[in-house]
This record gives structure tokens, sequence and C-alpha cells, in this order.
């Protein structure tokens, strides 16, 4: 989605000011240093040089992306709880997230937005989980959002430069607290664990079950009787390729079109979904998620398997 002309300056003026609160000024080093340094006598030569470097400017760090086609009734609140579940978001010196919500002429917000996170690593993390992703899975009429990396390559140093001179004293020092608190949260984190862990629930036996929207229409299991049954194997021999002997069920009393596949192991069902989300089938685009409690779907009895329920089923896989 194209942004606007204000949109792009307001932009340009947010990614400047968490650039120089972290200490990443863009400005180069002057010409008349090395013009210096070249003239001095050999010893004050290093102290010249050494003065120099140290005051080289540090390489950006880019810590944020840029979300757009957010659903117009969303807010900060519900923005954070999506997009912190990739990294820690980082804190401006009044405390807040660095989220910023873009609006339109008319002071409405325009479903763009900033998210400044902690640590840079949370980018690719974020991008990789909600590109091209539903914000709310259970709302999809307004489409899907776009993620990509903020882009730094356009920054003016003018413009850094005065954001500097405008930062007060106490700014400078609540940033730092800001941060150095925020590296405490960190190192409070197990060093063995990712990011995306670390926020994550705990895991329980569902989370080992995907569930997997659009898989058929009313119209085409009435039409066809035997189609319940191929759609159950063409689920089963695409989830053998993450797992053996997954368990699938079709619920076709289910206007969504549901199927659960069913994994032994948690990161089984991880990897069927993060492949077959969004892929194509039957000319409908699958929407596949991760179970957090038992599934209450609605079936009926030609669905069931001839040795046993689908429930007995389920269980005996997911104690397994």
């Amino acid at each position: 989605m194209a942004t606007s002309k204000t949109a792009d300056a307001t932009l340009d003026r947010e990614l400047d000011q968490f650039m120089m609160e972290t200490g990443n000024s863009p400005s180069p080093p002057r010409e008349d240093q090395a013009t210096e340094a070249d003239e001095a006598p050999t010893k004050k030569r290093k102290n010249v040089q050494d003065n120099s470097a140290a005051k080289k400017p540090k390489i950006q760090e880019n810590r944020a992306i840029y979300v757009t086609n957010l659903p117009r009734d969303t807010n900060e609140v519900e923005i954070e709880e999506v997009f912190h579940k990739y990294g820690m978001i980082d804190k401006g010196a009044d405390g807040n997230s660095r989220i910023k919500m873009y609006t339109d002429s008319d002071g409405n917000f325009n479903g763009e937005a900033l998210i400044v996170y902690f640590k840079p690593h949370s980018i690719a993390l974020a991008i990789q989980m909600m590109d091209d992703y539903y914000f709310r899975i259970e709302e999809q009429t307004n489409g899907t959002i776009a993620v990509k990396e903020a882009d730094f390559s356009y920054k003016r140093n003018k413009d850094s430069e005065q954001i500097v001179k405008s930062l007060t004293r106490k700014d400078k020092k609540a940033s730092e607290r800001q941060r150095a608190d925020l590296n405490r949260k960190l190192a409070e984190w197990s060093d063995e664990e990712e990011v995306a862990e670390a926020y994550a629930p705990k895991k329980n036996k569902w989370a080992k079950v995907c569930i997997v929207k659009h898989a058929f229409t009313f119209e085409e299991l009435d039409e066809d009787p035997a189609a319940l049954l191929e759609i159950k194997e063409d689920m089963r021999d695409e989830a053998e390729k993450f797992g053996k002997d997954p368990k699938v069920t079709l619920y076709d009393k289910e206007a969504d079109g549901i199927v659960t596949v069913a994994f032994k192991e948690f990161e089984q069902a991880e990897n069927f979904r993060d492949a077959c989300n969004g892929r194509n089938y039957a000319g409908r685009k699958l929407v596949i998620t991760i179970a957090d409690d038992r599934v209450k779907f609605k079936k009926s009895a030609r669905t069931e398997e001839p040795d046993s329920s689908d429930e007995e089923r389920l269980e005996q896989v997911l104690q397994n």
C-alpha cells in the first residue's frame, strides 16, 4: 500500500528520533579532521586519529517495521499484543511503547503503523510470521496485512542533527533509563530460548493440532459423496511430509470447511502450518492455525472412522 507524502514525512521524523536516542548518528566525519592529522607530528598523529575514530558514527541499526492495511478500528494495545510475540518492543523516554499509528487528513487511523523493536533480530521474525497474514484470524474481510523492514536509505543527516539538538538532558537520561530497564528484562530470559518462545504461552497437547479452514464447501460435499474421503486423504498425504501417522478429522457441519490435523510432536504441527498456510486448495486459500484448546467443531456420523471414534483416536495420537 502506498503511503501519502504526509505519512512519509512523519515516518522520517519517527525513524530519525529513535535512531538518535540509541546513539546512531549518521553524521560523517569532517574533512578538516583528516587534514589536521596529516599535518601533525608523528606522535600526535596517532592521538588525532584515535580521537577521529572515536567520533565516527555508529552503524545505523534498524529495529523498526512498517505495517500497512491494519483494521481501521484497531488500537495501540491490540497492535502491541500481536507484535510483541516476536520480540520486545522498545520504549521511549516517556515509558510508552514505540508504536506510531498514522492518520489521514481527517485525523482517523489510516491502517499504517511503525513499530520499533528493542533488538534488530525481531524484524525478520515479525515479517516471517505476519507479512501477508491476517491481523485477526477470525476476521478476514479486511484482507492480509503487509509487514516490511522500515527503510533508512533516504535519511537526511541535517534532520538527524536537528533532532539531537532538540533533545534535552532530561529526555536523554529518561531514554537511558528505559533502555537499561529493557536490557535488564532481556537478561532475565533464558539464553537458550528464542525471543518468540519466551513470549509464547506454555504449550499443551492441543498445540499439536492444526486447524485448517476452507478445505471444503457444503456444496462440494453434497454434489460428490466421495469428496469427503478424497479431501481427508489429500490432507493426510500432505501432513505425512511433516510427521508420521497424522490424525485427520473433517467437520462436515462447519461452514468454514474445517479439517483438523493432529501430529505427535509440536514441531511437526508448526512446520505443517508454516508450509501450508495460505496455500491454494481447490481454488480456495487455506488458513491454518495451531489449536490452543480442545477443538469443538460439529460433524456428522458419516465422517467417523469404522474402527473407533475420532475423539478416541485423537486422544491416542496426542498421548503417544
